[in-house]
């Protein structure tokens, strides 16, 4: 396969989000977030699999700017 997997991600807010300054922090958001799971919780890669992550990327789809989150080299 490849050493860099695209996964789609949905998520429905309450009321509309507009501020393309409110996308890149949501985005940022994310990225955190799965950095801090793959640091300090169960990881993102399955329990048997003798891989870890290294980044993540998170672009918001109406905008040019990726947030990226070093997680080890």
């Amino acid at each position: 396969m490849s050493k860099i997997l695209t996964f789609s991600v949905k998520l429905t807010f309450e009321s509309e989000i507009v501020d393309d300054n409110e996308i890149l922090e949501i985005a940022k958001n994310i990225a955190r977030a799965i950095k801090d799971e793959a640091f300090h919780g169960m990881g993102i890669a399955p329990d048997n699999c003798e891989t870890y992550t290294k980044e993540v990327s998170v672009k918001p789809q109406f905008l040019d700017e990726t947030i990226t989150e070093k997680i080890c080299d």
